[in-house]
């Protein structure tokens, strides 16, 4: 073994080095609070709500930059607020043992039991086998299957399981990584697909049970149907759509992918049948799907998905060292620090003071409001963690909503949960992003290119989704 590389035991005792740019980020986001402090209160605006802007802009600043691991700046975001008297320590405490929180454990404990059984590898391979007619359709397959899979699971997770099943199939079907534009829409695809699946439902992604969390504390309630029933019609336009622009962007070569079809072939004999826990598993976790769909609104998300995780325990189908290699533990506390963001930002009327400011700019015309709160928020986190773009323009986007009558704060809501989604354009705007980079078949400058496109037409389509469906027909 090399002296350089520590042996495996040791490898968490090594700490990345602090760079100047990381201490010159903290100096910066440190200095915004003692400046704030020091500054005269606006008018209109409590000590508590200035101090509240103070966190919301440090949290920023630290989430884009990353100096610190992005869930401890999520408990720098809670600690912050009790320290500069903004809230009361048990008040911020209890933001963060909101239902929401254990709905996140409990859902990352059901798509354990499904990686751990190999239920997501069947599904997918399933879905590859079924596109498996040439290059063209194969690369939609994997869009789709990605798109299906975080309907269910966490985007991250799928991304993360699907990069080696695509990247055996394209060293069977002998691509050249960034030469070969049949291997950069494949990845793409999985990046993409993961991104615009994970609308879809509240366990696609963390940003969407904090939603939900932040409208119940403003006596808002979305179930986990109303969330399919508002998200869904943005998930089936933009998938084919963004495909598309893939295929315009990266027109793929002449290919045989028979030896592509042989390797998924290959696979789908090698997972076998599904065995007896994992047919349990698989429904379990459809009747916890069923109880989320239907009695949501009397039982609780959160303890539905308590339940489905404690009946695989009970029947023995997963372990808690099964849980331990899949739980995200710094997500949880990521989302956590996000919650009583939004939850101060509002108490404080810290949202709603820059509300008035954003309306004081633009007006208070509906339309013009709410493409502005998707190009921000598309912008935002294409920059940054998708939770902690959410978390800083959902309070801001709602407040903006209660002041213009002609918009319902729950559509507002929803604009930023699904705008912070779409993140199409830079390796650090999403894990599936970062994840398909590394596999080597595409550069920064292909995803810029391709997303640039792709966050421009979801732009146009979540505003007509959100205009003429939500607005019109569901009258939210």
């Amino acid at each position: 073994m090399d002296e350089e590389t520590p042996p495996p035991h040791h490898r968490f005792a090594v700490l990345p080095q602090l760079t100047p740019r990381s201490i010159i980020a903290l100096v910066i986001a440190f200095l915004v609070l003692l400046l704030f402090y020091l500054l005269p209160t606006p008018a209109g605006l409590t000590f508590a709500g200035k101090m509240m802007i103070a966190i919301l802009i440090m949290g920023a600043i630290l989430w884009i930059t990353e100096p610190i691991p992005l869930a401890i700046t999520g408990l720098l975001i809670m600690i912050i607020q009790p320290l500069f008297g903004v809230r009361a320590i048990n008040d911020v405490f209890a933001s963060f043992g909101n239902q929401a929180v254990f709905f996140l454990i409990g859902a990352f404990i059901l798509a354990s039991g499904l990686e751990k059984h190999g239920i997501h590898r069947r599904i997918a391979l399933r879905f590859l086998r079924f596109f498996g007619k040439n290059a063209r359709s194969f690369t939609f397959g994997i869009m789709a299957s990605c798109a299906f899979l975080s309907f269910i699971m966490p985007e991250h997770g799928v991304a993360a399981f699907l990069l080696p099943i695509v990247t055996t199939i394209l060293i069977a079907s002998k691509v050249i990584p960034r030469q070969s534009n049949f291997g950069k829409v494949s990845m793409l695809s999985v990046a993409y697909g993961c991104s615009i699946g994970s609308l879809g439902t509240l366990i696609g992604g963390a940003r969407n049970p904090l939603t939900v969390e932040i409208l119940a504390e403003q006596g808002y309630t979305v179930t986990f149907f109303d969330w399919m029933v508002i998200a869904m019609p943005v998930v089936f336009i933009s998938l084919p759509l963004v495909w598309f622009i893939l295929q315009l962007v990266f027109p793929i070569e002449p290919l045989d992918i028979s030896k592509a079809r042989d390797t998924i072939d290959t696979q789908v004999k090698e997972v076998g049948t599904l065995s007896h826990q994992g047919i349990l598993v698989t429904v379990i976790f459809l009747f916890t799907i069923v109880l989320w769909v239907f009695f949501s609104h009397v039982i609780g998300l959160a303890i539905i998905a308590l339940l489905g995780s404690i009946l695989l325990f009970v029947t023995r189908s997963i372990s808690w060292k099964d849980v331990e290699q899949h739980l995200p533990w710094g997500i949880i506390l990521l989302y956590g620090g996000a919650v009583t963001l939004g939850v101060g930002m509002s108490e404080t009327g810290a949202g709603a003071w820059i509300a008035q400011l954003v309306i004081n700019t633009v007006g208070e015309h509906a339309l013009l409001v709410i493409f502005v709160l998707i190009l921000i928020t598309i912008l935002l986190t294409n920059t940054m963690s998708n939770i902690g773009a959410v978390a800083i323009l959902l309070p801001i986007g709602f407040a903006i909503a209660t002041e213009i009558p002609t918009i319902s704060p729950v559509l507002a809501s929803m604009v930023v949960a699904l705008s912070g989604g779409l993140a199409f354009m830079l390796v650090i705007a999403t894990p599936g992003n970062a994840i398909t980079y590394s596999s080597g078949y595409y550069s920064t400058r292909d995803l810029f290119k391709a997303g640039s496109l792709a966050n421009a037409l979801c732009i146009v389509i979540l505003f007509a989704v959100a205009w003429f469906y939500w607005q019109g027909v569901l009258q939210i």
